[in-house]
């Protein structure tokens, strides 16, 4: 399963979900404008591995997510941290869009080649260290 916390308009779930027809994509968003723009959109498009949920991705589970994919702004990245520690599972990944996660070392930093050069944060949540 991978979530898309903060969909926004839906300019990645979509071709996520396209993509990946194999996968299931669940895009949060809780901003009614662009989740109704994207409830609309997927009512065309009919992609059937897609679901567009309008919450808070703060109440959101995310212990079945495989991949999670977030462009947020630092104090949400901050905030986030923690459910990401708690909820995912060891081998899980996050990708995030220009902003780092504070206190997490990145498996990968990547450079898009846009017209920003934005970077890509890629963390993969760790197994538990044994005690």
């Amino acid at each position: 399963v991978i979530f898309e916390l903060g969909s926004g308009w839906g300019t990645l779930a979509f071709p996520l979900a396209r993509r990946l027809p194999g996968r299931t994509v669940r895009a949060v968003e809780i901003s009614p404008l662009p989740w109704l723009f994207s409830k609309l959109r997927h009512g065309v498009d009919r992609l059937t591995n897609l679901s567009i949920r309008r919450a808070d991705f703060r109440q959101v589970d995310l212990g079945e997510a495989a991949l999670v994919v977030c462009y947020l702004f630092p104090a949400a990245m901050d905030g986030l941290k923690a459910k990401l520690e708690a909820e995912l599972k060891p081998g899980a990944y996050v990708l995030s869009n220009t902003f780092a996660v504070p206190g997490w070392r990145p498996e990968a930093v990547r450079r898009a080649d846009d017209l920003y050069a934005t970077t890509v944060y890629l963390y993969r949540i760790a197994e538990p260290s044994p005690e």
